[in-house]
């Protein structure tokens, strides 16, 4: 009996050690498989799967946007030709070149022939289409203001006395003391004295006003203009006056023609300028004499 106890508590003792062996092996597996995990390097992840986006392409130009691009072209063409037509008429007035400023041809441009392109999309070119649009309109202001200033400068330039009473002839009295051709003794002489045939139009020297036409004392037949700036022209010994008083001339008319009437030894037109009542030099605004008269400075065969 005390055998079989014995034998029975030895199989026990067997029995405890073996389940202590193989658990202590299935806890160095699981300490083994741990430490070999973290001892291990990870492995790299899978590489992402993109997908290519469609490229996107611009929508063609509606026929609403093509009209109404058309639509400003045509206005644009049209303020071009009326600045073109305002130009040409500038340099004819203002006396440019025509050459340099040629407003029907296109301004020289050049450049390299190569370089970066790039198409113009709808907005960009309706807002450069702008841009111009813009600049054509400040342009055409600003040679509306040169217009108006070159046409001020030529209405005071027509208002000036500086042509000639007559075509042709020549001088034989000027400006200043002279000796009077018939009471021969030395006189002022209010006027300059042009020598030319008979019935030679007489015109006026700038545009006016006539203030007098008639006779009058030692002057015989002549004619009076206003002007500006206090200016006055007078046309005497005329054979025939042919304006009245009140009537508006313009430079160059035909007022009255050469002739002989009031004190004169012959035909001719006896100019004067005055200023502002004043006798002046009519030479100061007549200048340089015409190639196609004669001129000559003598005492006077024709005097008045």
């Amino acid at each position: 009996m005390h055998h079989l106890d014995r034998s029975q508590v030895l199989r026990g003792r067997t029995m405890v050690i073996l389940l202590a062996l193989g658990g202590s092996a299935l806890a160095a597996g699981g300490v083994g498989f741990l430490a070999g995990q973290s001892l291990t390097p990870p492995a790299p992840p899978a590489p992402a799967v993109t997908t290519a986006s469609p490229v996107a392409i611009a929508p063609a130009p509606s026929t609403t946007e093509i009209n109404a691009l058309a639509a400003r072209l045509g206005e644009m063409q049209a303020e071009l030709l009326r600045l073109n037509a305002l130009g040409a008429r500038l340099v004819q007035m203002s006396g440019l070149d025509p050459e340099e400023f040629d407003f029907d041809r296109p301004p020289p441009q050049g450049g390299p022939a190569e370089g970066t392109v790039r198409d113009y999309t709808i907005k960009e070119l309706v807002s450069e289409l702008g841009s111009v649009a813009n600049l054509i309109d400040d342009r055409q202001r600003k040679l509306g203001v040169l217009e108006d200033v070159v046409m001020e400068r030529g209405l005071q330039a027509q208002a000036l006395p500086t042509n000639w009473p007559v075509k042709s002839g020549y001088i034989t009295s000027n400006f200043g003391y002279r000796v009077h051709p018939t009471r021969k003794v030395r006189l002022f002489h209010s006027g300059v004295d042009f020598a030319s045939p008979r019935g030679t139009p007489i015109a006026a020297a700038a545009d006016g006003v006539v203030t007098f036409s008639g006779r009058r004392n030692g002057y015989g037949r002549v004619v009076d203009i206003r002007h500006v700036d206090g200016l006055v022209t007078r046309y005497a010994h005329n054979s025939k006056n042919l304006v009245e008083e009140g009537q508006l001339v313009r430079k160059g008319q035909k007022i009255a023609t050469v002739g002989s009437s009031g004190v004169a030894t012959g035909p001719h037109v006896h100019f004067e300028v005055l200023k502002d009542g004043e006798p002046v030099d009519p030479m100061g605004y007549l200048g340089k004499t015409p190639k196609r008269t004669l001129a000559a400075a003598g005492a006077g065969r024709s005097g008045g």
